[in-house]
């Protein structure tokens, strides 16, 4: 990044800090904050141990020092500012939860199909902590990072006090990670093997229905595919594997490799893709609500779960105007945002919306004004 293109950077991302409103986290002075600035860009070079006292203080500070991206300690401390983390004094931690793109199971590297896909993530995540885990639904909140992902804060008090341990527990449960789901012919007596198993049961009934059964029967080679079909047609079989027991299925191989197929991929579709470490750390740094994404220019924004499905980030979580900017490429990229396609390639000069400019710049795919 040349010095013309941070200096633009800095003129924007100064503007943004001067004229909005940030609205300090709880609990801000125990929190430790960390900052990348832009006149560093595009060295990632952190300047933590950081602490304020009142929020008059921490903005007097980003106006100063314009950082490209704010975070903060999801970690409560009795001296946040001590370089030493043993020095610090930690009291306890909201947990946290980071669904990232970078982390599901995609082939595309489309930004707009990575957050489509992130969304039902943070939809089977909320439903989880609400109904598995018993978390009150006012001490959730959801954030688009500003970039490819989601962050939710859990803010009750009987998770904040979790230590790593524990808060691995609750990733294995999600993930379905160390979770026992199948112990021979019974399902483990467990929430999550239970879920497993009562939707083993739906699936069934549903092939039954659409006279499907005995051809996936066959596909899995089942030696009298008849008789097992006539097996798990019953009504009290049925019934038996909605409370977990597998023991009226033959002892065959071929059956028990069709049941475990079938087990595997219902435990995949409830398999929550969050980033592991993130939720473990009880001193993890995140990302401050409001700021910028120093590498899109993006807003890292609240959503309501209730807004969440039409939530567009392009739109909603876009600061800049549509002034027009002067720049030049330095590799192919391309951007849908404000509802309009923008493409540029290396060595190809343009006039392009603000907030489309500044999202390339920040990529680093673009150099201001040339």
């Amino acid at each position: 990044m040349d010095e013309l293109t941070k200096a633009f950077l800095i003129k924007k991302f100064r503007e943004y800090y001067t004229s909005s409103r940030i609205e300090m986290p709880i609990e801000f002075k125990r929190r430790e904050w960390a900052f990348v600035f832009v006149e560093n860009m595009p060295n990632f070079i952190m300047n933590r141990h950081v602490s304020f006292q009142s929020a008059q203080d921490f903005s007097i500070y980003v106006k100063n020092k314009i950082p490209a991206h704010i975070y903060y300690s999801s970690a409560y401390y009795v001296k946040p500012n001590r370089e030493k983390m043993e020095d610090k004094g930690w009291i306890k931690a909201d947990l946290i939860f980071d669904i990232d793109a970078d982390h599901l199971p995609l082939k595309s590297k489309s930004y707009k199909i990575a957050l489509n896909r992130a969304k039902k993530e943070v939809f089977k995540l909320y439903r989880a902590l609400t109904t598995e885990l018993g978390v009150d639904e006012k001490k959730i909140k959801i954030f688009f990072s500003g970039s490819r992902g989601y962050h939710i804060h859990v803010y009750d008090r009987d998770f904040q006090l979790l230590n790593s341990g524990e808060r691995r527990e609750i990733i294995d449960y999600l993930m379905v990670n160390t979770e026992k789901i199948l112990d021979g012919n019974r399902f483990y007596d467990s929430f999550k093997a239970m879920q497993v198993s009562r939707i083993l049961a739906r699936y069934i009934k549903n092939l039954i229905k659409k006279g499907r059964l005995m051809d996936i029967l066959k596909k899995y080679r089942v030696r009298n595919p008849e008789r097992v079909y006539t097996i798990l047609a019953n009504v009290e079989n049925l019934q038996k594997l909605e409370n977990g027991d597998l023991s009226f299925l033959p002892r065959s191989v071929r059956v028990k490799n069709f049941v475990v197929d079938l087990v595997g991929k219902i435990s995949e579709s409830l398999r929550i893709y969050i980033d592991a470490p993130v939720t473990a750390d009880v001193k993890r740094l995140i990302r401050m609500p409001n700021s910028l994404h120093g590498k899109t220019g993006l807003k890292v924004t609240e959503v309501d779960i209730d807004r969440l499905r039409d939530f567009n980030p392009f739109y909603d979580a876009v600061v800049f105007g549509d002034e027009r900017v002067r720049i030049r490429g330095v590799r192919r990229a391309k951007i849908e945002i404000m509802g309009e396609d923008y493409s540029i390639k290396a060595g190809e000069r343009a006039s392009i919306p603000e907030h489309a400019a500044i999202f390339f710049l920040c990529r680093g795919v673009a150099v201001y004004g040339h």
